[in-house]
């Protein structure tokens, strides 16, 4: 029940925060049995709660075993369906505590239930793919040799794309790969078990590599500049995004000189946007001023306003807190999104309480909040689309840096072309 609510609960909260998140191959996630989920973890633990809201059915999570250390917070993180994973981080003598670790993944799979496992082992945010670690391999082929290989499991590749990590009201791409089955890998573990891990290993991560966008740190830029211009940042496209990093790193092998060249164009460009508070997606805002689209913010404002002001408070509190206590990037976003949530939750019951001693309506309060800051934001949204309009217009006013602009753009789309960094499809 606990479980539930809190899914519903974060589904409505990542709404508010994200602009769009989009997945490819969800649906074939099976509803039913034993499964087990192989994820990439780019950011920390929203991670976990994003493919908790995702995948319709309850999981069961691995958690470092520090968090677990209080009696109270031991309650309460087994009751949300998490299990304690012991670290060499925790002190060696702590790794046999595995064991039950282990027995109780066995367990829930053996009553068809879901685990999640984020199998490069730690999270950090650099459009990387590391190795992968054996657990999820022990734990699924301990399970088949509990059940002497009469009980199946899949294991589902889940891997998470964030377009902007810190960035409030930017995009998610999850991919799913081909779905792997434990008894297909039976004669394998039978001939060596240590291989048959690394044998699933390869094949998960091959799976993971397809739907994940990997770009050198060095060409991140680039990236950025390419995806941006590219259809693909309007369709949300993971497929086309994944194919513009993957031409990078070809380019880059066959290549360096060229991506320095663009590189340095790059910059220049992405130097004159700053400067202007755009940036390549903003320039999408070509159009114009609506006249229409002006007066209807006009008209709308105070209701926006409004809806602001009963619904800021906690967010801005969150973003605060976060500014001043979070030093890792992986961080920042989990504890923004947590923490926000979670003030936010609070000032709504103290609104209510208040609005109760005057009707009885008050119960109403928290979705007259919720729906007044999705309305708000849609409203933000408009408003940033016309202003960065309204900054383009004035950035075209001075005729020589918007020159200058429209010659780096130019060169972009040349090298782009001439250097095969186009998608192929």
């Amino acid at each position: 029940m606990l479980y539930r609510f809190l899914q519903f609960l974060m589904r409505s909260s990542l709404a508010a925060h994200y602009l769009e998140i989009k997945g490819i191959g969800l649906k074939r996630i099976p509803k039913k049995g034993a499964l087990m989920v192989a994820a990439t973890h780019p950011n920390s633990f929203l991670d976990a709660v994003i493919i908790a809201c995702l995948i319709d059915r309850p999981l069961h999570f691995l958690a470092r075993s520090d968090v677990f250390s209080a009696k109270w917070a031991d309650k309460i993180l087994r009751s949300l369906n998490l299990i304690p994973i012991y670290r060499m981080q925790e002190g060696h003598k702590n790794l046999s505590r595995n064991d039950d670790t282990f027995k109780e993944c066995h367990r829930i799979l053996e009553e068809g239930g879901a685990i999640l496992i984020f199998v490069e082992g730690l999270s950090l945010i650099d459009f990387k793919l590391r190795p992968l670690k054996k657990g999820l391999a022990r734990i699924a082929f301990g399970f088949a040799d509990k059940n002497d290989f009469k009980l199946n499991c899949a294991i589902v590749p889940l891997s998470l794309n964030y377009d902007r990590p810190k960035d409030f009201r930017s995009k998610i791409n999850i991919g799913v790969g081909q779905i792997q089955y434990i008894l297909d890998y039976q004669a394998d573990y039978e001939l060596n078990a240590n291989s048959s891990f690394e044998i699933l290993n390869e094949v998960l991560k091959k799976e993971l590599a397809e739907h994940t966008i990997q770009v050198e740190e060095i060409n991140y830029m680039v990236y950025k500049a390419l995806a941006e211009l590219d259809s693909c940042f309007e369709q949300n496209s993971l497929n086309r995004k994944i194919l513009i990093a993957n031409q990078i790193s070809k380019v880059d092998q066959e290549n360096s000189e060229c991506l320095k060249e663009l590189n340095s164009v790059v910059l220049n460009a992405f130097d004159i946007l700053k400067r202007n508070k755009l940036n390549f997606r903003k320039l999408k805002s070509n159009v114009g001023l609506s006249v229409k689209d002006v007066v209807l913010l006009i008209a709308v404002a105070p209701i926006a306003l409004f809806a602001l002001i009963i619904n800021f408070l906690p967010f801005l509190i969150a973003r605060s807190i976060t500014e001043k206590k979070v030093k890792l990037v992986e961080f920042y976003s989990s504890v923004r999104f947590v923490l926000g949530t979670i003030l936010w939750l609070v000032w709504t019951l103290i609104l209510t309480s208040i609005i109760w001693q005057f009707t009885p309506w008050a119960f109403l309060t928290p979705i007259a909040m919720y729906w007044l800051c999705r309305l708000y934001l849609r409203y933000y949204e408009k408003a940033h689309y016309i202003a960065a309009a309204y900054r383009l217009t004035q950035l075209k006013k001075d005729k020589h840096t918007f020159e200058e602009l429209q010659q780096f753009i130019k060169r972009i789309y040349k090298i782009r072309v001439s250097k095969g960094l186009s998608p192929s499809k």
